[in-house]
């Protein structure tokens, strides 16, 4: 083979792994975004960050204010009902609901009614409170929950952030469109300067096929690094199980382009067949003598 072949060989062969890189993120990425509720369930945990427990404890403080508490009080009274499951469930709900008002192509724009979504924690709301001493009752928590403001996802008019109407869907779409041309051009071009195209088709599958498998591999140990504790911190938690999703994807493509170069590897084995060859020299008669 000679240095230009062998150049344009090389050349061919990296290009193929960058347009094969391309591929696998978008469509792992295109995936995970058009699938809204494993998202949402990703997003799990950030429901327990300081960011999303402030912003309530600060809402709950304050309206403890208006029937006399101290703010020293106020803010330990909050704090015990932070622990309520109903609470949690409330605040998960929340994030469930702004991932959907987020994935909606509705014109008028979105928003997350965040009283209905508490609704259903206002007895144990109540409940926590008179637990410690602070005298209210259902009628006047209920009444509080329904000032809650609604939350603004999207404006009228807004792109969608998320889901398969979504602008970040069509931009991993052209992604991927452009990665498989690309796989084509410098797949064919790589075929077409090897001595033997059928080892060479073979090679690409074997390529394509550790790409795949390492990407899915990387995808569950990132998961681990992010989160090694399972839930210490929610904000870990959630880039872990957001690392983790989908992974599955290109484990199945990685397994499939093995497949693939197993079968070219069968193949080749039954075209190309050694011929056997006798060790003994053939016996060679000997004319009478004259």
């Amino acid at each position: 083979m000679t240095s230009a072949r062998r150049l344009a060989r090389g050349s061919a062969a990296f290009m193929f792994g960058l347009a094969s890189t391309v591929l696998l993120i978008g469509l792992w990425g295109r995936a995970l975004v058009v699938d809204t509720d494993q998202l949402a369930e990703s997003l799990d945990p950030m429901a327990r960050s300081a960011t999303v427990v402030d912003r309530f404890a600060s809402w709950l403080v304050t309206e403890l204010g208006t029937v006399g508490l101290d703010p020293v009080t106020a803010e330990a009274a909050a704090d015990h009902v932070l622990e309520s499951p109903g609470v949690s469930k409330a605040l998960s709900g929340v994030l469930a609901e702004i991932v959907k008002a987020a994935a909606s192509p509705d014109p008028v724009g979105s928003t997350v009614d965040v009283a209905e979504v508490f609704a259903p924690a206002v007895p144990d709301i109540t409940a926590s409170l008179i637990e410690v001493g602070v005298p209210v009752t259902e009628q006047q928590v209920a009444s509080a929950v329904t000032e809650l403001d609604p939350l603004v996802v999207r404006q009228p008019q807004g792109q969608t952030l998320i889901g398969p109407d979504s602008t970040v869907v069509s931009k991993l779409g052209t992604a991927v469109t452009l990665a498989v041309m690309a796989m084509l051009i410098a797949g064919w071009s790589y075929v077409a300067v090897s001595l033997d195209r059928r080892k060479a088709l073979r090679s690409l599958f074997t390529r394509f096929a550790f790409g795949a498998l390492s990407f899915a591999v990387l995808l569950r140990i990132g998961s681990w690094i992010l989160d090694p504790g399972g839930g210490r911190a929610p904000v870990a938690e959630t880039l872990g199980q957001l690392a983790a999703s989908k992974w599955l994807l290109p484990f199945g493509m990685g397994m499939a382009a093995a497949a693939g170069a197993f079968v070219f590897w069968v193949f080749r084995r039954r075209q190309v067949k050694p011929v056997a060859e006798s060790r003994s020299r053939p016996e060679v008669s000997t004319p009478p003598p004259g």
